[in-house]
């Protein structure tokens, strides 16, 4: 097919040697996913709570949700996106159309729809829902926030994978690879520097500026902690991973490979402690060092040779449902005042309160995964 053999152009002509010492089944991700599956249980559990434990004026806490928890979803969508583009070589667009955004619309709709109507009956959450429909400003950033909630990532990810096609469609019809390249770092750059700008228009200075009109509603756009610009780079980031596997790039003996992971570490640590000195919110995804700290742990995945522990196979398995199904324990259960006593939101410290919520609903996240499974109508949304 035509179609495919653009998406094939777009990746590289694969080098015959490419695959020889190299993770054709991606067990790294699975590392990645088990990791941040459980980070975010504890993000929304609180066990990232600022402690005693300071490093000069900084919580060891906070550098653990900024700097840790808040890697998740980068890591997430890149993971996607990169098995997303080798599919799309070897199916074409029509992956895309009639499987992967089926997919996701499938599973924004069963979702959010099920949080919204179980938070209605078990917290009578009616009127948070009228106002988000009570005008067309409200409903759209209900629908782009999967209901105001960590859902919003479905949305977000359905998002930027239609926009992936567009660029595999876009720069499969260019032959020199020195060209896509520079076209894919240009892009990057550019997305970089948009977060930038949000970056400034969440900060104290920003509200200086009083222009009506289009200053003041990306400014609005980039309070929103889903705004799902803010994960253009993936696209981009990903893309260009992509081409260097294809290629046969991603060797641990190849010195280009080690040079470019130091110079994504000096940036990644240079930016961190940069966002540190100089921004008083770090809990939003307008962040450049999530970008390349994201991009250090995709590299590191595909080049891992480790073998995965029965274990962690097994939480990367349950990811998904870990993702989705703990929000009804944050997000419902523990928001119930019968259940204010196990809340945690307003303790002072890391204590047994924390520890028993964040093991109550990572282990109920994947018995309920489980459990899923054993329902033929379910087990798709797991």
């Amino acid at each position: 097919m035509t179609v495919s053999s653009n998406s094939s152009n777009f990746l590289a002509q694969t080098n015959p040697h490419s695959h020889q010492n190299q993770n054709s089944t991606f067990e790294g991700f699975d590392f990645l996913r088990a990791v941040f599956a459980v980070s975010i249980v504890a993000l929304h559990c609180y066990a990232f709570f600022p402690g005693s434990l300071k490093i000069g004026t900084i919580s060891i806490g906070d550098i653990l949700r900024a700097n840790v928890a808040y890697l998740a979803v980068p890591a997430f969508f890149q993971i996607s996106l990169f098995l997303f583009y080798i599919k799309s070589e070897k199916v074409g667009p029509l992956y895309l159309f009639q499987k992967r955004l089926p997919k996701l619309t499938s599973l924004y709709v069963f979702w959010v729809g099920l949080l919204i109507v179980f938070n209605m009956l078990l917290n009578g959450k009616l009127e948070s829902l009228q106002h988000s429909v009570s005008s067309i400003k409200a409903l759209i950033e209900f629908i782009v926030s999967g209901g105001n909630s960590p859902l919003y990532f479905f949305f977000s990810l359905a998002f930027i994978t239609v926009l992936a096609e567009a660029v595999v469609i876009s720069l499969g019809r260019i032959r020199k690879g020195v060209l896509k390249n520079s076209i894919l770092y240009s892009l990057l750059v550019i997305s970089c520097l948009l977060l930038v700008v949000f970056s400034f228009l969440r900060s104290p200075q920003a509200s200086l500026l009083q222009e009506p009109g289009l200053v003041e509603s990306l400014s609005d756009f980039s309070q929103w902690d889903y705004n799902p610009l803010n994960f253009l780079p993936y696209i981009f980031v990903t893309a260009i991973t992509v081409r260097e596997y294809k290629l046969g790039l991603l060797r641990e003996g190849n010195s280009k490979m080690r040079l470019k992971l130091l110079i994504l570490t000096v940036l990644f640590l240079a930016l961190t402690i940069l966002e540190w000195f100089f921004s008083q919110d770090l809990l939003h995804y307008s962040r450049l060092s999530l970008v390349f700290g994201s991009w250090i742990l995709l590299y590191l995945a595909l080049l891992s040779t480790r073998t995965v522990p029965k274990i962690i196979r097994f939480i990367s398995g349950c990811s998904l449902g870990i993702y989705t199904l703990h929000l009804f324990f944050t997000n419902g259960l523990f928001e119930n005042p019968i259940f204010s006593a196990f809340n945690p939101a307003s303790q002072s410290s890391l204590n047994l309160v924390i520890l028993f919520q964040f093991g109550v609903t990572l282990l109920g996240s994947i018995s309920l995964t489980m459990l899923f499974r054993r329902v033929k109508f379910l087990k798709g949304f797991v």
